[in-house]
């Protein structure tokens, strides 16, 4: 597979790609999909939008979009969740691998402080920022109308699938969830 380095974060990508996936930084010409009649500089790490220097909203070396404006990013990574605990973390990780979706885990919590720093000590979820939209849907498929996100039975603690009323394990009713679309 051949590589290249990219000029703008010096991430090493594959030779054939158009924009840097990690910092969207456009390695081919192209024009910004709002402003037809201006040259893009990159593009969208989230949703590939072309972007030019207006429509550009940049976060340190990232190109974004203004609807994308607002997610945090880390190293070409998307910040898709934040929890309370690590526990809580892991178990969205490991539904957003099982869909296929790699995720990770940035904890600052201090185990040996009991203290809650606030701030300080969230439980990120990260996903690679051009899955940030497939993983959104994954969580939002989750959440229930009250906002929790749950992908087990709180009864017995089996899986369920999005829109399913009855735990087919135990029979518990479940969180309602939004429906796939």
């Amino acid at each position: 597979m051949n590589e290249q380095t990219c000029p703008n974060c010096s991430e090493t990508i594959a030779a054939d790609l158009e924009a840097c996936p990690a910092c969207g930084y456009l390695l081919v010409d192209a024009t910004c999909d709002t402003h037809t009649h201006r040259e893009a500089e990159g593009a969208c790490v989230i949703c590939g939008s072309a972007l030019c220097a207006e429509c550009n909203k940049p976060q340190g070396r990232h190109f974004v979009c203004e609807r994308h404006s607002s997610v945090p990013l880390i190293s070409g990574w998307a910040q898709l969740y934040s929890a309370s605990d690590e526990v809580e973390a892991g178990l969205i990780r490991e539904n957003l691998e099982a869909e296929g979706i790699e995720a990770r885990i940035i904890s600052q919590k201090d185990h040996n402080f009991t203290v809650d720093l606030g701030d300080l000590s969230q439980v990120r979820v990260l996903v690679p920022a051009f899955e940030y939209e497939d993983a959104l849907e994954v969580i939002e498929q989750h959440t229930s109308t009250e906002g929790e996100v749950s992908f087990a039975c709180p009864g017995c603690g089996e899986a369920f699938e999005p829109g399913d009323s009855n735990c087919a394990s135990c029979g518990a009713q479940l969180p309602v969830t939004h429906s796939p679309a």
